[in-house]
């Protein structure tokens, strides 16, 4: 039987302390930190030592990764999160959440204190006010929710790529408008709060219900052009105003909102007066409902895109 020698503890102790901070580098896409390995009851010395002998590579102040470790997005994002000890942000957070944003190779992060100053080149720094509740972690990585990270977006994206991000946020209940509305109130002077009222302005004026909202996503997240909404056609005597026309096709769509003919009969026959006189313009109708427009968005599409077609 083998014997233990005097001080044998030792060397064993300090290779499972080597293999408690490498494991833990392993779960953080091979990334580790300075503080971090302090708590594993190393020293500076230490640590500099390992640096030289080249077991350590410094990715960014303070952050290290074990060798070989190939570079990645995700060991770049850890790298950064570290660093900064804030929380992954905007477009990276976008990757993670898969919203329909250009992807980045620059992670984004919301300092953990408002008072940090560091810049490094390669990481993008946001220095915003964050509440914890709009913290959450992917595969053991902070970064931001869904909806906090939406809005981050609708702010600092060009306004084109916004507006089919809110509308798709919208229609998927990512975000509502009310919230949206309590974040520009939340942080008065914040810059991209001129871009979210314009948002929420485009909102109120391009569609007359929350129905005609869905509608109008559905149609740009297809890229359809030539559709107009709240279309002016004139039918006789009598002035309709379509939800949705495609003049140059004559195809006119029409939507039931969420509360549509409760306790309105008169409503009811108007709208079909309406439409038997667009057809008898030679308008095509197609009407759809709520349901339609929130379980079956295909449906809707496809239904459109055939009769274009015709």
């Amino acid at each position: 039987m083998a014997v233990d020698k005097p001080g044998s503890a030792r060397p064993n102790q300090a290779h499972c302390q080597a293999m408690d901070w490498q494991d833990q580098a392993r779960r953080q896409a091979g990334v580790i930190s300075r503080d971090q390995l302090r708590r594993h009851d190393m020293s500076s010395d230490s640590i500099d030592g390992l640096v030289r002998r080249n077991a350590l590579c410094a990715l960014l102040p303070g952050v290290y990764s074990p060798r070989p470790v190939p570079g990645s997005m995700n060991q770049r994002e850890w790298a950064a999160v570290l660093w900064s000890g804030g929380v992954l942000s905007h477009r990276s957070a976008a990757r993670h959440w898969q919203l329909p944003v250009a992807a980045t190779t620059i992670p984004h992060v919301i300092a953990g204190d408002r008072r940090f100053r560091g810049r490094v080149a390669g990481v993008r720094v946001h220095r915003v006010e964050l509440d914890t509740a709009q913290v959450t972690t992917a595969a053991g990585l902070r970064v931001t929710t869904r909806s906090r990270t939406v809005v981050d977006l609708l702010r600092a994206e060009p306004f084109g790529t916004a507006r089919e991000l809110r509308d798709r946020a919208l229609q998927l209940g990512w975000v509502d408008e009310r919230g949206i509305r309590t974040s520009i109130s939340a942080q008065l002077g914040r810059t991209g709060n001129a871009q979210l009222r314009r948002l929420l302005a485009e909102l109120e004026v391009g569609a007359q219900a929350e129905s005609e909202r869905l509608l109008h996503a559905i149609l740009r997240r297809a890229r359809l052009t030539g559709w107009v909404p709240q279309h002016r056609v004139r039918l006789g005597a009598r002035t309709a105003y379509l939800d949705v026309g495609f003049p140059a096709q004559r195809l006119a769509i029409e939507v039931d909102g969420r509360r549509f003919h409760d306790d309105a009969s008169d409503r009811f026959d108007d709208d079909r007066d309406r439409q038997n006189a667009l057809i008898a313009a030679g308008w095509r109708v197609l009407r759809f409902t709520w349901r339609h427009l929130t379980q079956s968005p295909d449906l809707v599409l496809s239904r459109i895109v055939q009769l274009l077609a015709a």
